[in-house]
């Protein structure tokens, strides 16, 4: 038999009790997008299924499933639907007063209004779903459970904020890492699951910080080494393009002559003519030879 007793410490508690207004379900199809919009209270959204763009106070995030995003109290934003679906979970709530942040705000200004639920994902899943349930179906209590859930949620919310906070060091040295993986590396199959993998994060939450901390998305990242590597080939050897296709990590010729034009908007072969590149001499020219 075993029997053992937890005991809570010191920690300070923030005492904030929100009352909720209303809680909700969405479901949007392709093409599916909200006008951009403020509110004089605070709304939180978890994505259940599918994928979307949010766009906040002029940026612009990707939204994935197990996302969690908070809007702030008079904070501009809109959402609209990326590929065939997008489902949400959400619920809004007034007298929010943290400690430290303006009345009516959970997320520290300088944060994303977007984070990953993690290894909470299917709890505050959860925790919505039974928020929905309560007060629609209006049965004895309902008010104060969904009062307890809320202030759960926005507990929760504010711990993932503080994991943040802690992990900021180490969040760094993986994208220094991935960085520095694909200069050296950028001949290689790079794909964005296998940098996840390695780092033992979702593919979605590692695109997120990796272009929070270089500005660039991995793939485009990636893409841009392996331009400039082909543009420095192109005016500095007489190399085939197929011969440079295959030195920057392109199997295909006719890929690689794709991707380059889309990205440089003028083909290899027009790069290579502008850079004004020496015809390369023959050996019986050269000097020292006869």
């Amino acid at each position: 038999m075993e029997h053992l007793h937890f005991y809570p410490d010191n920690e300070k508690i923030i005492n904030f009790k929100p009352r909720v207004l209303f809680s909700g379900i969405l479901n949007g199809n392709r093409g599916w997008s909200a006008a951009m919009h403020r509110h004089n209270f605070c709304e939180i959204l978890y994505i259940t299924a599918g994928q979307g763009l949010l766009s906040v106070d002029g940026k612009d995030y990707f939204l994935h499933t197990g996302d969690v995003i908070v809007y702030n109290t008079g904070v501009f934003h809109k959402e609209s639907c990326v590929g065939d679906e997008l489902s949400i979970l959400f619920f809004a709530v007034e007298n929010i007063r943290i400690p430290g942040m303006a009345d009516g705000c959970i997320v520290p200004p300088d944060a994303s209004p977007v984070i990953e639920a993690g290894s909470y994902d299917d709890m505050l899943k959860s925790f919505l779903s039974v928020m929905v349930g309560e007060l629609n179906e209006k049965k004895a209590h309902y008010k104060a459970i969904s009062t307890s859930i809320a202030s759960l949620f926005c507990y929760y919310i504010l711990r993932l904020y503080d994991i943040i906070k802690v992990d900021s060091p180490m969040l760094t040295d993986i994208c220094g890492k991935a960085k520095e993986y694909i200069d050296e590396n950028y001949q290689k199959d790079i794909n964005l699951d296998s940098f996840a993998s390695s780092f033992h994060v979702s593919k979605y939450y590692f695109a997120r910080i990796f272009k929070e901390h270089t500005g660039f998305s991995p793939m485009k990242y990636l893409l841009f080494v392996r331009m400039s590597a082909a543009k420095e080939l192109l005016s500095r050897t007489h190399m085939s393009i197929s011969k440079i296709a295959y030195e920057v990590g392109y199997l295909s010729a006719l890929n690689f002559s794709r991707v380059f034009k889309n990205s440089e908007n003028i083909s290899p072969t027009e790069y290579r003519k502008n850079a004004q590149l020496p015809e390369p001499q023959s050996p019986t020219n050269q000097q020292g030879i006869a």
